[in-house]
């Protein structure tokens, strides 16, 4: 089943293609992506209704005049007119994961108890590269509570090779074991 972000983002993607501007329109998502992501109230105003259609549009091509791709700009201004403003953050993550995907770009993220030493890390990568493609892009995360081992993320795959996971693991099976009298006997 379609989205509202899968059918705006697949249509952007291939106005793009069609004008030669993938890249720069991808360039464009990723960055309303970041800001949303950290400002997510960025364009509240204007999606509230509160501010006039005519005005919030006019407002737009002034802030972003020079920063968006036309084609971008155009895609926030019928957000606008059809009270879509506020899946903007979506139809930009999903226009990346749709470039990305196209181009074989594979995000992994891999998760360790420390920062990952330069060459552990360049030979994390090697075998992610052999096993999913030339395409990987590793984004190294640290989580103190893993104790020890790696999780990585590849979209929904998870996978989870962390001390924790295995300590905890080891405690199930040491509280479903049944225990009888019969157990402390020689």
């Amino acid at each position: 089943m379609a989205t509202v972000a899968s059918v705006y983002a697949q249509a952007l993607l291939e106005l793009a293609a069609e004008r030669g501007k993938t890249v720069l329109i991808v360039g464009d998502c990723r960055d309303l992506a970041a800001m949303l992501a950290e400002r997510p109230e960025a364009f509240a105003d204007l999606a509230s209704g509160r501010v006039p259609k005519a005005q919030a549009k006019l407002v737009l091509a002034q802030v972003m005049a020079g920063q968006l791709q036309a084609e971008t700009i155009d895609l926030i201004r019928l957000l606008i007119d059809r009270n879509r403003l506020g899946q903007l953050g979506p139809i930009s993550r999903e226009t990346i994961v749709r470039a990305d995907l196209a181009a074989g770009v594979v995000h992994v993220t891999a998760t360790t108890p420390t920062a990952l030493a330069s060459d552990a890390e360049g030979r994390l990568t090697a075998g992610l590269k052999r096993v999913l493609g030339p395409g990987v892009v590793l984004h190294s995360e640290t989580d103190p509570t893993l104790i020890g081992g790696i999780t990585l993320r590849v979209d929904d795959l998870y996978v989870d090779g962390s001390v924790r996971r295995q300590l905890a693991e080891l405690k199930s099976l040491i509280l479903a074991a049944p225990v009888t009298t019969g157990l402390w006997q020689d």
